[in-house]
């Protein structure tokens, strides 16, 4: 039997641990690559991971369209404010530390 990576990774993701990382991981390779659209859509996953994209928009206070344009990579470059909003949503914040 064969599992697909998109079942396995929303299987995992299910774990607040592996969503952490998840996210880490792919926020380190934004600061490397510069593409945020990658980090957007792990974001996605794992609020949708937690409930609905809609629901989450409504417990950070942001309009549900332009919270999908931003994970769905429709948004340029968005603000270090909104992307905090987001982080803050989902219980995480940014630490910055010397590389």
């Amino acid at each position: 039997m064969t599992i697909k990576f998109d079942d396995y990774l929303n299987e995992e993701l299910k774990d607040p641990q592996f969503q952490q990382e998840w996210l880490r991981q792919t926020i380190l390779e934004y600061v490397e690559d510069g593409d945020y659209k990658e980090f957007f859509r792990a974001l996605e996953q794992v609020i949708k991971a937690r409930s609905t994209v809609s629901e989450f928009a409504v417990q950070i206070g942001m309009n549900r369209v332009q919270l999908v344009d931003i994970l769905h990579g429709r948004t340029k470059t968005p603000s270090l404010v909104t992307i905090g909003k987001i982080l803050s949503g989902l219980g995480y914040s940014l630490d910055i530390k010397i590389a």
